[in-house]
């Protein structure tokens, strides 16, 4: 284009990239069309790239992870308060994820493929202006809506080792239910639980508490504070997709930045005794649970090997949680304590995922292919 100065180009006619430019500009065009003239896409366009800018310093400067038990007393001391108070508490891992798929199973010789796949997937979403995400508050795949919906089947026919537990987390009497504010985890107990609210028609607390522990985006959710769980998909009927199925009262949005998984802990620990049920039936994540068990279980204690297994994608497990006044540890003052009763720790179905149970399981496999 000629300049007003002797003819000079303020643009080149023939940059040395053309696709690259002709791409650049496209989007650019877009993106100032949208801002200018679309107010719901630019409303969506602002809160995915505030999540995108969280996420990135979530990734760089996050502490999610990192917490030291200093100056917090051994959980075993709750057992001699003389407050003692007792919850019985039921862990729902959701099912397999779009994430876990990527990073967590098969070869990983293929990971670098289908993180490649997933971003295309991603990129395609954020120029459709869509709130919808792979990696960012990553849903359930396939095969995690078939573990969530496998759930309810097996509650419905029982017959295992925690009978008493399975009867009391389909039971609203007994019973209230929570979720964590990531939509795998509502996505789970929307399913995994179907029947009981099909039934019962009562409403499930969404607990920002609830949130997973790392600093992966994939912990990062897409549901606004005080919202409803978003984008919850087509595999989750209508009826339980809609907003005045979910209490939001305690979705206070996103964890913080420099936050610390262990206020998410003892946060969930406190709103489980401020309920008047007698168990909480809580869906949520493999390393806020093996967080909890390492947090909350008695020095030297490890039942099942809760330290240092997670529990499976469409596991379940259950305990008795106890609440007390104990001494602090040296100078610090009396506080509150939790502690995890390590004889009352079942696995209620499929339980931890050890290397023992995934030997059996590829033998299993196997075998049956080999029969067939």
């Amino acid at each position: 284009l000629p300049g007003p100065r002797g003819g000079r180009g303020v643009l080149p006619l023939t940059p040395p990239r053309p696709a690259a430019a002709a791409v650049c500009v496209g989007l650019v065009v877009v993106l100032a069309c949208t801002v200018l003239f679309d107010p719901a896409g630019r409303d969506c366009l602002l809160r995915k790239l505030a999540l995108y800018a969280r996420g990135a310093a979530m990734m760089v400067v996050g502490r999610d992870k990192k917490w030291k038990k200093k100056g917090r007393p051994d959980p075993a001391l709750v057992a001699f308060a003389k407050d003692v108070k007792r919850k019985r508490v039921v862990f729902i891992r959701h099912g397999e994820s779009e994430w876990n798929l990527i990073f967590n199973v098969g070869s990983k010789i293929f990971v670098p493929f289908k993180a490649v796949a997933a971003l295309v997937r991603e990129t395609l979403l954020f120029l459709r202006l869509d709130d919808d995400s792979v990696l960012y508050d990553s849903p359930l795949n396939d095969e995690g809506l078939r573990q969530a919906r496998d759930l309810d089947a097996v509650f419905a026919s029982y017959a295992g080792a925690a009978p008493e537990d399975v009867a009391a987390a389909l039971d609203p009497a007994r019973s209230v239910v929570c979720s964590s504010n990531l939509r795998r985890a509502a996505q789970t107990v929307a399913l995994g639980l179907r029947s009981r609210l099909d039934r019962s028609r009562e409403k499930v607390h969404l607990l920002s508490a609830l949130q997973e522990i790392s600093t992966n985006v994939d912990t990062l959710s897409i549901t606004p504070a005080r919202d409803a769980p978003r984008e919850l998909g087509g595999g989750v009927p209508a009826s339980l997709r809609d907003a005045d199925r979910w209490d939001v009262s305690a979705n206070s949005g996103n964890k913080r930045i420099r936050g610390r998984g262990l206020e998410r802990l003892q946060a969930f620990s406190e709103w489980t005794f401020k309920r008047d049920e007698p168990c909480v039936v809580a869906g949520g994540h493999s390393l806020f649970f093996r967080g909890f068990f390492r947090e909350f279980l008695p020095a030297g204690a490890n039942p099942l090997t809760a330290r240092d297994n997670k529990v499976a994608n469409g596991g379940v497990v259950a305990f008795t949680l106890e609440r007390g006044t104990v001494e602090g540890a040296g100078d610090e003052p009396a506080q509150i304590q939790y502690r995890v009763v390590p004889e009352s720790l079942v696995e209620v179905h499929l339980g931890f995922d050890t290397k023992a149970k995934r030997a059996a399981a590829k033998a299993a496999a196997k075998a049956a292919k080999k029969a067939a």
